[in-house]
């Protein structure tokens, strides 16, 4: 917004507020810009006089040279920041505030140079130096008039280059923010389809059970039901997965446990489980998908044969939370399906700051996980 005095537009104090935050928000960055331009144009203007290096008031000259390029390349760098504040990135309106900076700047540098020149005398000394025959200075409107026209040259050219830097890390920015919202709605995603995968009942696996249950009611009726109540347990604890956007080791040993429930009724008690997990790794934030099908993968091998014993150790290292998973059954590091889904998961959820790692131990297998300290919210 801006007041209306004597036919001119004039910024208000909202403006000049805003144009003073902009300014106090100024770094290095902005500094050595300008020292550099300065720098550049003083090179520039030194490689005309190298032939007159041995005339007196050559380094008054250049000197000069130095103070006019830091003021026109300042007052550029502030009138494109005031410029720039709150402004579109591109169009009319952001074209219209940069031509203004460049004419207030060459006018502004002009107007400090140009009258310290005509009182120092210093105008007829650079004329002495750059060889020109001895006139009488141009009038002092028509000196202004010269300067600021080639004053607003340099300073579209400072312009020109702040807006392409502006805009290259605008559009890497945005490129950037970009990608992380598309990573985090595909980690999302995962999640949700890990949540839904652990939801789900494997049909084999239900089916397989309720045979043997329904077996088992002719042979004994109270062990059936045992194993029934085993069965119904396992699906009160995992259905309700697919309303939980996460879960916790904690949560995930529970599942472990109704799982192997259901699975010791079938095999005689085998397999025997034994889980280590200290207390500071209970509220830890797990995946769902990641220990289950591992644990499935050592009770249901090729060969049909269940493991005596299973033993899950968990501990946290730095900022890792290990998992170690191990079962008495050899040949079971294969590569199959099985584990490169698991692998899958831990790329997509962690990138490569999650590993999976399977050994043979003689007649025992040991799978290694490892993944990134995700310490779950207070309630």
């Amino acid at each position: 917004m801006s007041v209306v005095l004597s036919g001119q537009r004039w910024p208000n104090v909202a403006a000049v507020s805003g144009w003073w935050h902009a300014w106090s928000r100024m770094g290095w960055t902005h500094l050595i810009a300008v020292l550099m331009a300065s720098m550049l144009m003083t090179v520039v203007d030194a490689s005309m006089l190298v032939d007159k290096l041995t005339k007196p008031g050559v380094l008054q000259v250049m000197a000069c040279d130095v103070v006019g390029s830091v003021l026109l390349f300042g007052s550029t760098m502030l009138a494109w920041v005031a410029a720039t504040h709150e402004s579109p990135v591109i169009g009319p309106v952001r074209t219209r505030r940069l031509v203004w900076a460049i004419v207030i700047s060459a006018l502004v540098t002009a107007a400090l140079t140009v009258p310290a020149l005509y009182a120092t005398e210093l105008q007829q000394l650079v004329a002495a130096v750059v060889g020109e025959k001895k006139t009488e200075p141009p009038p002092l409107w028509l000196a202004l008039v010269g300067h600021t026209v080639v004053y607003a040259t340099f300073s579209f050219l400072f312009v020109a280059v702040a807006e392409v830097l502006h805009r290259r890390r605008s559009t890497t920015a945005a490129l950037q923010a970009t990608q992380r919202a598309q990573a985090t709605i595909a980690r999302e995603v995962l999640e949700s389809r890990l949540a839904a995968m652990q939801a789900q009942v494997e049909p084999q696996f239900l089916f397989d059970s309720l045979v043997d249950i329904e077996t088992q009611y002719q042979r004994d009726a109270n062990r059936a039901a045992d194993d029934l109540d085993r069965l119904i347990t396992y699906l009160r604890v995992a259905l309700p997965r697919l309303r939980e956007p996460g879960s916790t080791i904690e949560a995930e040993i529970e599942l472990v446990h109704a799982y192997l429930g259901v699975v010791t009724s079938l095999h005689g008690g085998r397999p025997v489980l034994t889980v280590m997990l200290p207390d500071e790794c209970r509220d830890a934030r797990f995946y769902p998908m990641l220990l289950l099908p591992l644990f499935q993968r050592a009770v249901r091998p090729p060969s049909g044969a269940v493991p005596e014993s299973i033993r899950i150790g968990i501990s946290r290292i730095g900022n890792q939370v290990v998992i170690v998973l191990r079962f008495g059954l050899p040949d079971h590091c294969v590569e199959d399906p099985e584990l490169a889904r698991v692998r899958e998961r831990l790329a997509g959820l962690f990138g490569d700051c999650a590993s999976l790692d399977c050994e043979q131990l003689g007649e025992t297998t040991q799978i290694t996980m490892r993944v990134p300290t995700i310490d779950s919210p207070k309630k």
